[in-house]
């Protein structure tokens, strides 16, 4: 990360996600320390997605407040650290769902940029090795890996800063979404979830299985959930 906290020259961004600029993280190197206290949203975004926000109460995680999210990783969220997402960023976040606004369909293409690049932008701020996908076992607490829990957190997180900033038109952020149970043969897993306001489609953000900078999946949470 160059120093002025946009990212350039990181050989793990896959297409073109690198020309999105990214904001800076308001801590380094030194993960945060955090109270019983949990954070709220602004109004806005509370009122639009409170069963988002009960989600983070429940795990014992930090949800957004205005443009700081709380990045979750070490697996299941044992380590964190606090970052902005700065008006530069949301201004290159803004021009790519705009561009989306013709239907809900451009809409998921553009968010799956934009998640795709915010990936790249956690795993350079957060420094070390990037994040392998599918979390393996061996990874667990190392620092900048991430599991499934640290993925749908912090991509809920980013999901409700674009809805309180109005950049979603066609969708509303949801409770992430768990599938797997172990007596059914899969291990639990979970993912972040949008809604289609038209239709209340559910719709599956999951960039587990992709590396920093790849495009996650977004696919009907019905289908989501009949994965192993």
């Amino acid at each position: 990360m160059s120093a002025n906290g946009r990212l350039s020259g990181l050989t793990y961004m896959t297409e073109h996600y690198d020309s999105m600029a990214i904001g800076t993280p308001m801590t380094k190197a030194t993960p945060l320390l955090f109270s019983a206290v949990i954070s709220v949203l602004a109004p806005s975004a509370a009122a639009a997605s409170p069963g988002a926000l009960r989600w983070f109460a429940s795990q014992g995680y930090v949800g957004p407040e205005g443009t700081r999210i709380v990045a979750c990783h070490g697996y299941g969220c044992s380590r964190r650290q606090a970052l902005s997402v700065d008006g530069a960023w949301l201004s290159r976040a803004t021009a790519f769902l705009k561009s989306g606004r013709t239907s809900p369909e451009a809409e998921r293409e553009a968010l799956a940029r934009v998640v795709g690049a915010y990936t790249a932008y956690l795993a350079a701020s957060l420094g070390g090795s990037p994040d392998i996908p599918g979390s393996p076992a061996r990874m667990s607490g190392v620092h900048g890996q991430m599991d499934c829990l640290d993925e749908t957190a912090n991509t809920t997180s980013l999901l409700l800063v674009l809805q309180e900033h109005g950049l979603l038109t066609y969708h509303k952020v949801e409770p992430p979404e768990s599938r797997g149970f172990f007596l059914d043969g899969r291990y639990p897993h979970f993912s972040a979830v949008i809604k289609e306001k038209a239709n209340g489609r559910e719709w599956a953000v999951d960039p587990w299985r992709k590396a920093p900078g790849q495009r996650p999946e977004i696919l009907p949470l019905v289908e989501w959930r009949q994965d192993s």
